[in-house]
């Protein structure tokens, strides 16, 4: 190996330049090492010449040596291999760790994004992961209203405050409904919305009546109160044959289109009087259906009529009003009368 006298870096032997700053190696062929004494540079043995010796005047000569066999000739050294020049480091060998780009051999740094070239790869920053937003429900204002209590002289008898709901009230909900036992322990639910109170039925037995103004539409099975009397109406269609063509027996029918009938206590429909022609008159003194006994009946107090736009309950300016049941699940408009049992509530808004 090869240290560079500049920057230190090894180099393999054959290199000339530096690959870590690109300086001049130190080259030129290795000193050559001097022959030693008393052989020759083909390796054979030189004897020196010796001085004859005498003994007695006798010159004697020195023994001859046995004739010298020719020394063994050496097998030549095999050369050491030679450094094999190492291939050229593959293009993708000096690829950028961090942007992948291919940089020629030598180079220290990328050339694209100045990423030092073999350094350990450059790993990005995390991206900042963005939570995801979760609509948040839009927060709308509650809703509020009162139902206020009225007693049999008008006063205020106290209020029930509506939030939303549905909010669940009958017997159960204490003083002084515990002691109406025209209420259910749980009667009915109220529910607040923009135009009024929604109204649930939790109990098919006596359910919950509205004071209608002016006139209302009547359907088939509906229920309303006059004074104390609890009245239930029934359409009467035309008779029409069964699907064999058979026909059910009756008295002729000289135009009836509709039935009122009487509830009494218990809930059995007791007295029903047939609807004929276009009006119908419920009254203490006169009309179609009277209760002279009733003192919370007026006169005339309600009439029921038909057209061809359906069937119709109408109030006729009666002292203490005509009640219609609601059905369940219909909203009533803020500021209506509802008899619930034997309390009366003035709906308001909040």
């Amino acid at each position: 190996m090869i240290i560079c006298p500049n920057c230190g870096k090894e180099n393999q032997d054959h290199y000339k330049f530096c690959l870590g700053c690109g300086a001049r190696l130190p080259g030129g062929a290795p000193a050559s090492v001097p022959p030693r004494a008393g052989h020759t540079p083909a390796g054979t043995q030189i004897t020196p010449p010796v001085a004859p010796q005498t003994s007695g005047g006798t010159v004697i000569d020195p023994p001859k040596p046995p004739p010298a066999s020719k020394a063994p000739v050496a097998a030549p050294t095999p050369a050491a291999p030679s450094a094999v020049p190492t291939p050229p480091a593959d293009a993708s060998q000096n690829g950028c760790n961090a942007c992948g780009m291919t940089n020629p051999p030598g180079f220290l740094f990328c050339g694209r994004c100045g990423n030092r070239l073999g350094a350990a790869p450059v790993t990005p920053p995390p991206a900042a992961v963005t939570p995801p937003v979760t609509a948040r429900p839009s927060s709308r204002p509650k809703l509020r209203a009162a139902l206020h209590l009225l007693r049999e002289d008008g006063s205020d008898g106290g209020t029930i405050d509506l939030e939303d709901g549905p909010i669940p009230f009958g017997r159960d909900s204490g003083s002084p409904f515990d002691q109406d036992f025209y209420l259910n322990p749980k009667h009915c639910a109220f529910t607040v919305e923009s135009e009024g109170v929604r109204v649930d039925d939790l109990s098919p037995v006596n359910g919950v009546y509205r004071k209608i103004e002016g006139r209302i539409e009547l359907q088939h099975g509906d229920t309303f109160r006059v004074g104390q009397e609890l009245l239930y109406y029934e359409d009467l269609p035309e008779a029409e044959a069964l699907a064999d063509g058979t026909e059910r027996m009756g008295s002729p029918n000289p135009g009836y289109w509709g039935r009122i009938s009487v509830i009494v206590d218990g809930g059995r429909a007791c007295e029903a009087v047939p609807i004929v022609g276009n009006e119908f008159i419920v009254g203490r003194e006169r009309g179609d259906l009277t209760f002279p006994t009733d003192g919370y009946v007026s006169s005339t107090h309600c009439r029921i009529g038909g057209d061809d736009d359906g069937v119709f309950l109408e109030d006729r300016g009666s002292s203490n009003g005509t009640y219609l049941r609601v059905r369940s699940g219909q909203c009533v408009p803020f500021g209506s009368l509802l008899l619930i049992g034997q309390q009366l509530f003035h709906v308001r808004e909040s």
